[in-house]
């Protein structure tokens, strides 16, 4: 399940339990927008690039998460894809303008 906010009143409280990561520049927070995402063991979303401007950030509060990295199009038989296991109170950083 993925939920998206984009009502900037409920994005203020919801900024209210968190913050940014510390070693993020403050540039790295794109909009008001803020995404929660819940699921059950197994696959989550299928294979895909998110086209953002900032690198994004995913905190892991609960369970842990099995992130699937493949390198794009362009240099796929250059670069090795990475499997990444984010575990409870650890956040990964992704940035999809740069390999």
């Amino acid at each position: 399940i993925g939920w998206s906010n984009c009502d900037s009143s409920a994005a203020n409280i919801l900024r209210n339990h968190y913050e940014r990561p510390y070693f993020l520049p403050q540039a790295a927070e794109s909009s008001k927008t803020d995404w929660i995402f819940m699921g059950t063991p197994g696959y989550g979303a299928h294979m895909h690039i998110d086209h953002v401007g900032n690198p994004s950030w995913q905190a892991q509060i609960r369970g842990r998460k099995l992130w699937t990295l493949e390198p794009p199009p362009e240099c796929f038989f250059q670069c090795v894809g990475l499997e990444v296991v984010v575990e409870p109170g650890e956040i990964i950083v992704l940035d999809t303008n740069i390999w």
